[in-house]
């Protein structure tokens, strides 16, 4: 149906990946791509983000179009960054007009691979979580159920994603109850949320979450360990760290 804005969109994105950098800042080399869903054009964020600033065709539509011709993009597209680039319109989007198309957003994380998708798509459904908590709560609970790691990361680094950028916050016991089941999970990247998770917990719930660090700290992956404790002081880490020694 959009096949002629596909196309367009992934044209300017080759036209424009002919920059070098060094390998280890390649996406397909650090992003944890797992499937094979996406080809990696290596071109930078902020080129990706200024593309789609300049605009394509179709940029002047409403808002319901062009929603529609992302949607497609997302689900049709192998090029990592015309994804990205998706998500990037989607992310500017507010809480009400993403509630508009909750039904199709929630089907997006279908295609998620890696750690990049993954956490745009968090930063969406965060805002989904805090603008209809009793509507979407029970969802993270029932992905963190799931045995496909990306759905289970999701769940967690989708409840509080970046902290201060929520104006209310779930409760504590709702961020922990979807993280403690996951301390033992075997995937690094959702070792890595479990970490993640419980350091924006710990920005709002500082004692409730340092309590619980102190009584799991033999137990918090190693993947996630330095994200859960970055925050800390120096020797409430040393704390921590001679108990998870022990």
């Amino acid at each position: 149906m959009y096949k002629k804005e596909l196309k367009e969109v992934e044209k300017t994105l080759v036209a424009n990946s002919n920059f070098k950098q060094p390998s280890k800042f390649l996406p397909e080399t650090y992003i944890g791509s797992e499937y094979g869903y996406y080809k990696f054009l290596n071109i930078r964020v902020p080129k990706v983000r200024e593309l789609r600033k300049l605009g394509y065709s179709f940029s002047n539509l409403d808002l319901k179009e062009r929603f529609k011709i992302w949607d497609y993009i997302w689900h049709n597209s192998n090029i990592f960054e015309a994804a990205l680039s998706a998500a990037h319109f989607v992310n500017k989007l507010k809480p009400e007009e993403l509630y508009q198309h909750k039904t199709k957003l929630l089907k997006w994380i279908k295609r998620i691979d890696n750690w990049a998708l993954s956490d745009e798509l968090s930063g969406i459904i965060a805002k989904l979580v805090e603008y209809k908590t009793s509507e979407f709560y029970p969802y993270m609970e029932k992905l963190n159920k799931s045995k496909e790691p990306w759905e289970v990361r999701l769940s967690m680094v989708g409840l509080l994603y970046y902290s201060r950028m929520r104006k209310k916050h779930l409760s504590y016991n709702k961020v922990i109850k979807l993280v403690d089941p996951h301390l033992s999970h075997p995937h690094y990247y959702v070792q890595k949320a479990v970490g993640w998770t419980l350091r924006e917990c710990w920005n709002v719930y500082p004692e409730k979450t340092y309590a619980y660090l102190t009584k799991n700290a033999a137990k918090i992956p190693s993947g996630g360990w330095t994200a859960a404790t970055e925050k800390l002081s120096k020797s409430d880490k040393a704390k921590l760290s001679k108990i998870r020694k022990a």
